[in-house]
């Protein structure tokens, strides 16, 4: 689902100022969206400054309660044409598409990042590759300071298709997705605003104002 991130550091395990991952304490963090009202914006940097205007969108926590198999999390995506509702079940750390604690569809694995930092979904192999201190521009987080996020890589097993690097952050979810082409890592999903809102209305082109 996307920074001030520069692609030429993007394989280091610390990014950003003042911020070291590895020293950090750990403790229980779910990488995912699940605060009702919280309004998510994203755009892709890749395009022209018009079209990437044109086609940002916003997702909001439509609906996030509690289940016998963790917790359920309806997303509703908005764009300037439309908006679609999606249903998600939270559990262990784990994110899967749809409700059912069965489902085959990963988003996240449970026990992520820590406990499973490797999983195969859909004849794609994902791997947790480090941990990340980020400062986003435009983005105010819960706290002050920089996010610790986590990068994961995937490629497919068989298949061709794309190798790509998605930075994960708590609370939030995806905040970045960068595609391997052409000898580098080009950005074309990214995090450009958070807040929380009562309805998702969107405000200048897509994007909800905190």
């Amino acid at each position: 689902m996307n920074l001030g991130l520069r692609a030429a550091v993007l394989g280091a395990l610390v990014l950003g100022t003042g911020c070291d991952a590895r020293l950090m304490p750990r403790k229980a963090e779910l990488f995912a969206p699940w605060e009702e009202g919280l309004t998510l914006g994203y755009e892709n940097p890749s395009l022209p400054a018009a079209q990437r205007l044109q086609e940002r969108f916003q997702v909001r926590v439509k609906e996030a309660r509690p289940s016998a198999a963790g917790r359920v999390v309806v997303l509703t995506t908005t764009t300037l044409t439309g908006a679609i509702d999606i249903t998600f079940l939270q559990t262990d750390g784990g994110v899967l598409l749809g409700s059912d604690p069965d489902g085959r569809t990963r988003v996240l694995p449970k026990g992520f990042p820590d406990r499973t930092s490797q999983w195969e979904d859909r004849g794609v192999f994902h791997q947790v590759v480090g941990r990340a201190c980020v400062t986003l521009p435009g983005v105010r987080f819960g706290e002050p300071g920089p996010a610790e996020g986590v990068w994961v890589e995937a490629s497919p097993l068989h298949a061709a298709g794309p190798r790509t690097r998605t930075l994960y952050l708590p609370g939030i979810g995806e905040a970045e997705t960068l595609v391997w082409k052409d000898g580098q890592w080009q950005a074309v999903f990214r995090l450009a605003s958070r807040g929380f809102t009562d309805l998702p209305v969107i405000h200048n082109h897509g994007v909800a104002h905190e």
